[in-house]
Formats: C-alpha cells, sequence, structure tokens
C-alpha cells in the first residue's frame, strides 16, 4: 500500500511542528467528509475508506501498515510522465562530442512526482548521435547538426506512459587552409566592414541555387576577385551548423572544401538552403570586403553509380565513381589507342565500345574484370562488327546499335555475346541515338535526319516498339524538330533521347545540330507521347542559354528528383581554378523534380558540375550506371568482381559472391549487398551496393 511522499512530508512535520500547521496538501474537506484520493483530505489524514481520516483512527502507522485490515488507503495514481530538461541546446565545437543526461518523473494525480519503475529512452534522428535506452544519455557525434526528438517509454504502478521533448545540436567548425596565420580570426575581427559589390571576392561556383546529392564530392569554392596572398573568409552556414573557414589565397581565387566540414553542411538541416559567402581582406586598405552570399541546397540522396565518359584528346572512356573525385582510365591500352562511342548496360557491368577514329570497329568489355592488359580482353574475339551509337535491353541480352549511319543508316540489334547481328522486318532506317526504354518495350531515338549521329542539322524524335524478343512494330515521330524552329536557340535538329527511370518522361537537346564541340543545343523535357513539351532552362542555365548536349538520366531515383547528366560548353567557376573562358565541354548533373515532369513548370534545379574532371580536358558522353559488382549468388572468379568483396564456393563447391566475413566490415564508398556487410561504428547503410552514410 502506497503512501504519497507529500503526506510523510507532513505527518513528519506535524510531528515536529504542532503549532506551525503542516498544510502542504492543499485540502479540500474536513475529518469524516467523503473523498476519492488523499489530495481531497487535511494533512495528516488520509483519504480512508471514501472519508478523511487520521491514520490512527484505522490502526495505520506512519508506515502504511494497518492494524485494521478492513481499512483500505486510497494510493495516489499516476497519471503521466515528464522529461527534464526540455528542448536542450548542445554545441559541438570543431568534432567535439557534447552530451545531455535526461531525466524521467512519473507524475500522480496528487501532484506528487517519483522515479519511473522502468524507462526506455529513444532518438529519432541517429545521424545526429546516439541515446543511452536505459540511463538516457545522449552523445553527439560532432559531425551533424540539426534537431531530433527525445521519446521515453516509461512504467509505473503497472500502467504505461509515454514523452517526448527535442533537442538541437548545433555544429561550429572552424578551419585554418595552408598557410593561414593562427591569429587570422583576430585579423577579420579588427578590419573595418565595407560593401563594395566591384571589389568583393565574388563567388562564381558552386552556382546560385544549385541543388546537389549530399554524398557529393566536395565543391571546389571559386571567386574572380583578389590577389595572391589575400586572405579570404569562407562561411557556409544553415541554422545548425556554421563553418568558417580562413584561406590564403594561392592566385587561383579557389579552396577546395574541408571534406568533414562539407559532409557536416550536406546532412545538417536537410532540405534548408545552405548558405555559402566569400569574404575577403583587401591587403592595400585593410578593409574587410563582405561578400554577397549564395544559396545551394543538398537533396536527401546519396548517388552511389560510376559515371563512364569520353576524354577526346586521350582516346580513353574514364570513370568516377560517385562521391569521389578521382579518374580512372581502367583500359589504358585499348586497341588503336582509342576507345569511344561506348555505352554501359543498365547493371553496370558491361560496356559496348568502338576503336580507332572512323575504323568503327567495336566489341563488348566486361567491367568487372581486369581491362589493363594489350590488347584488354573481351567478350567476343571477332573485330568485324562496325556500329556508331548503341543503348542496352534491360535484359542485356541484345544491344541497339546503329549501322552505317546517316540518311541510309539502320537500326539493328546485335548479341552482345558474339557479335551477331540480329535484323528483324521493320527495322527503322535514318537513325541515330537510341535509347531503350527501362521497360524494354520501346525504343527512342533521333530520326529522318539529314547527316550522320554526330554532325545533322534536321532531325526528329521517334519511338519503335519492341513487340517481342528480336520483333518490333510500326514506329512513330512523337516530335518534329521543326516544331521548336524559332525557340532559343533556333533550329530544326532533336538529338539525344533519354528515358526517366520508369519511364515517365523523355529528356533530349534541340538546337541547330548534336555536336557539342560548335552548334546551338539546349535541353527540354516531354511525355512518352511527345506531349507536354517543357524547356528545362534551370539546367541549361538560363532562357537563352545554348550550350547544354548529351543528356541522360542515371539510374537512380533520390531525393524526389530524376538526376540528369549533360554536356555544356558554359563556364566553371574562374578561368584560374575552371574553365570560364574556354568554351570547354564539360560533364553537369541537374536534379529533376520527379513531379510535375511535362506541361508545366520547368521541373530541372540548376546543375553542378561533376567533380573529378580534368578542366583542361573536352569530357563528353557521359554514361552513370550502378557499380561494377556482382551481388551475392552470382558466380565469380575472383572477390574483387564482388559487391560483398568475397568469391567463395556454395553449397556445390561453385564460387559464387558471397557476403564478407564479420570480421572485416566494409568502410564509405566500398561496395556492399546489404547493410550488414558496412561497418556498423561508422553508422553506414548499404545503397546500390556501395557503403554510404545514411540519407536524413
Amino acid at each position: 500500500m502506497r503512501l504519497t511522499h507529500a503526506f510523510l512530508l507532513c505527518a513528519l512535520s506535524a510531528a515536529a511542528f504542532v503549532s506551525a500547521g503542516c498544510d502542504c496538501s492543499g485540502p479540500v474537506t474536513t475529518h469524516g467528509t467523503p473523498c476519492t484520493t488523499n489530495a481531497m483530505c487535511h494533512a495528516p489524514q488520509l483519504c480512508i475508506d471514501g472519508t478523511c481520516r487520521t491514520p490512527s483512527d484505522s490502526g495505520s502507522g506512519i508506515d502504511g501498515s494497518m492494524s485494521n485490515p478492513d481499512a483500505h488507503v486510497v494510493a495516489a495514481t499516476p497519471t503521466g510522465v515528464t522529461i527534464t530538461p526540455t528542448t536542450p541546446t548542445l554545441t559541438s565545437t570543431d568534432g567535439s562530442r557534447p552530451t545531455q543526461t535526461f531525466t524521467a518523473q512519473i507524475t500522480f494525480d496528487d501532484g506528487s512526482v517519483a522515479a519511473p519503475t522502468t524507462a526506455d529512452w529513444s532518438l529519432d534522428a541517429r545521424i545526429l548521435g546516439d541515446i543511452d535506452p536505459a540511463g538516457g544519455t545522449f552523445t553527439a557525434n560532432g559531425v551533424v547538426g540539426g534537431t531530433a526528438t527525445v521519446t521515453v517509454a516509461a512504467t509505473s504502478g503497472g500502467r504505461a506512459f509515454m514523452a517526448s521533448t527535442t533537442l538541437e545540436v548545433v555544429i561550429q567548425r572552424t578551419v585554418l587552409g595552408t598557410g593561414a596565420p593562427t591569429d587570422v580570426a583576430t585579423t577579420f575581427g579588427a578590419a573595418t566592414p565595407v560593401s563594395d559589390p566591384t571589389r568583393e571576392a565574388g563567388l562564381v561556383y558552386p552556382l546560385e541555387g544549385a541543388v546537389m546529392p549530399q554524398n557529393v564530392y566536395p565543391a571546389d569554392i571559386q571567386w574572380t576577385r583578389g590577389a595572391s596572398g589575400d586572405l579570404v573568409r569562407i562561411t557556409m552556414t544553415k541554422p545548425s551548423i556554421t563553418v568558417t573557414a580562413y584561406v590564403v589565397d594561392d592566385g587561383r581565387h579557389h579552396w577546395l572544401a574541408d571534406a568533414d566540414a562539407w559532409r557536416s553542411l550536406a546532412q545538417t538541416n536537410p532540405d534548408v538552403q545552405a548558405v555559402i559567402r566569400a569574404d575577403r581582406i583587401d591587403p592595400t586598405t585593410h578593409e574587410l570586403l563582405r561578400g554577397s552570399d549564395l544559396h545551394m541546397t543538398f537533396a536527401r540522396a546519396a548517388l552511389t553509380g560510376s559515371v563512364y565518359y569520353w576524354a577526346i584528346a586521350q582516346g580513353r572512356i574514364i570513370r568516377i565513381d560517385d562521391g569521389t573525385a578521382t579518374r580512372v582510365a581502367f583500359m589504358p591500352t585499348p586497341e588503336q589507342n582509342c576507345v569511344g562511342c561506348h555505352s554501359v548496360s543498365p547493371s553496370g557491368r558491361y560496356m559496348v565500345g568502338r576503336f580507332g577514329g572512323g575504323d568503327n570497329v567495336g566489341t563488348v568489355f566486361d567491367l568487372t574484370t581486369d581491362l589493363t592488359g594489350n590488347p584488354p580482353p573481351s567478350q567476343f574475339s571477332a573485330r568485324t562488327s562496325r556500329w556508331w551509337f548503341s543503348t542496352w535491353s534491360p535484359d542485356e541480352t541484345r544491344v541497339a546499335v546503329t549501322f552505317s549511319e546517316g540518311v541510309g543508316g539502320q537500326l539493328r540489334f546485335m548479341d552482345p555475346t558474339n557479335g551477331n547481328f540480329i535484323d528483324p522486318p521493320g527495322m527503322p532506317n535514318g537513325v541515330t541515338h537510341p535509347a531503350w526504354s527501362h521497360d524494354g518495350t520501346r525504343i527512342a531515338y533521333a530520326s529522318n535526319v539529314n547527316g550522320w549521329g554526330g554532325a545533322y542539322s534536321s532531325g526528329n524524335l521517334s519511338v519503335l516498339p519492341v513487340t517481342g524478343v528480336d520483333m518490333v512494330g510500326t514506329p512513330t515521330i512523337i516530335h518534329h524538330g521543326s516544331d521548336l524552329a524559332t525557340s532559343a536557340p533556333a533550329g530544326n535538329a532533336d538529338a539525344y533521347p533519354t528515358w526517366t527511370p520508369g519511364d515517365t518522361a523523355i529528356a533530349f537537346a534541340h538546337g541547330s545540330g548534336p555536336r557539342s564541340e560548335s552548334d546551338h543545343s539546349a535541353l527540354y523535357i516531354m511525355a512518352p507521347d511527345g506531349s507536354g513539351v517543357v524547356r528545362l532552362d534551370n539546367a541549361s542555365g538560363g532562357p537563352t542559354a545554348d550550350q547544354s548536349y548529351q543528356p541522360r538520366f542515371s539510374p537512380f531515383t533520390q531525393g524526389g528528383y530524376f538526376w540528369l547528366s549533360f554536356l555544356s560548353r558554359r563556364d566553371y567557376g574562374n578561368a584560374q581554378a575552371g574553365t570560364a573562358g574556354a568554351a570547354r565541354q564539360q560533364i553537369w548533373v541537374a536534379a529533376i523534380s520527379t513531379t510535375g515532369t511535362t506541361g508545366g513548370s520547368d521541373p530541372s534545379a540548376v546543375p553542378y558540375w561533376l567533380p573529378g574532371q580534368d578542366t583542361a580536358s573536352q569530357n563528353i558522353s557521359a554514361y552513370w550506371a550502378p557499380r561494377a559488382c556482382r551481388a551475392d549468388g552470382a558466380a565469380c572468379d575472383v572477390g574483387s568482381e564482388c559487391c560483398g568483396g568475397e568469391c567463395a564456393p556454395d553449397g556445390t563447391g561453385a564460387l559464387v559472391c558471397s557476403p564478407p566475413p564479420p570480421e572485416r566490415c566494409h568502410h564509405s564508398s566500398e561496395t556492399c549487398t546489404t547493410d550488414a556487410d558496412c561497418c556498423a561504428s561508422d553508422h553506414l547503410a548499404c545503397i546500390e551496393h556501395v557503403c554510404v552514410h545514411p540519407i536524413m
């Protein structure tokens, strides 16, 4: 039988200080009057058998023992649970891991409180840190800021209660660039602030309004004004994070953002715009020239595939794995010292490529094998097959290629295992730039072209139905190039159709022609039947921009966006660290909203430059594909072919890809099959066969 804490205090006080009158419970009734709870009685009375009585009336002692077993003391009833403190804010400085201990108290109907019998604590945003489920101590990880909900599930007297509160983690990071003096912050604090748009640093990258995935490699932040030796302060902020970097300008007017700081910025306060500003000190006047704010957004997305593109001058296909800035020439010695006009299969395992300049002899490569030999091994040995552009069927059993391109060129099927051509009745002529739909039922292509696929000035877009194995239907023109003849830029040439994941829309280029080094072109999107054409102004660079080419959707839909790679001769950054003024083709990536892609407003976002490219190279023909690794259970020869990293015998003795031993977990950017493959201590998730930091 439970006597309330309030009663015990009052009873003891009454014994020692009778004249003072202990009235802690706020009684509302007198001795012998009806009651339902102890709170209704004068202390030290209790509500016993429905009336207010002193414990001696019924033979009850202070300890609650009852000399009269028939008497009944009405104990206080638990009504809820509270958490303290409420809405605390913790600040992590340069990676520190602050803690906060939460406590829970059960409240009773008589106003008293007590510790719960049990309490289990949880956190809804583990990306901010961890909470001890038994003790209620939260520890920030010092990497990601933002708000989280702390919840306790408590019990008392056989009843269960829940309560929640919020906490905020604020991240503060300071980065000293190479050569920056240790007292540089004091120098900036003492300088006289001046607002002068003609003398400020002038940020030019990232682009204003750009949208990037959270796992994108850190941006090379670039500005246009200043001189070698200038002190520059770069701040990157969101509501729960401030990164301050002090940089000594090396004459190239840029700062490659610190990787840890960039990761923190990307994952803190998702969906909230980040603000970047560059302030510089004029070395002659010692004025602090405050920069203008630049805004960008990180989508809740992690793109984990590889981009394969053609570096024209090198005559090589180059691979960049997303989240990195490393260029990999995985085929350093192709036949005839050149390989191009490639396409990558939907699984990312195979690539078709064409050798030589003008000879157009091609073959198929397994990207999970070692291709560094001379010549690199291929899927078939014949070197007599010739084609230009190509596209893979979803099941990778066929490649559709354009053969003898131009007015008399033809679309043909090829068996990628042996290079043999298949020519079903009804295959169209005068075609280029084929793109197979993800469901395998249609091939979109540029039709009625008046020249070969790399150089024509007039062309439409058509769709060829695929009605069965090596069977096609009647093609249909879905868009006439002349329909946009007076658009910006003017022209009659449609080019490079590409399907969104799910085949809900087709993006394409239109302008005076498809050549990225000389023609003028912009990006568009429309429904698969050709209706609802919308110009992608944001991706293209504005309503009159005319230097965007070769759009291709990545196979990933992340963060509410499709992700579109394309070529552009637009300026990337400044002339010192970027390509400003060079009009050099580089690869860009634009987020395309998955909603409202046709017939309405522009669904595209301002793009970002694909990190890792050589800014001195002309880069074209980008294909985005999943990592070229084999899933668990697939046949293999060596562990490097497998997403899990292990090639081991199965129950029959056959070598198959297997999960790695539990003692060898995979770190960030390493391949995987399931979340269990990734290092738990790093809080990683396996997304598209790659261990990445989880998406908030």
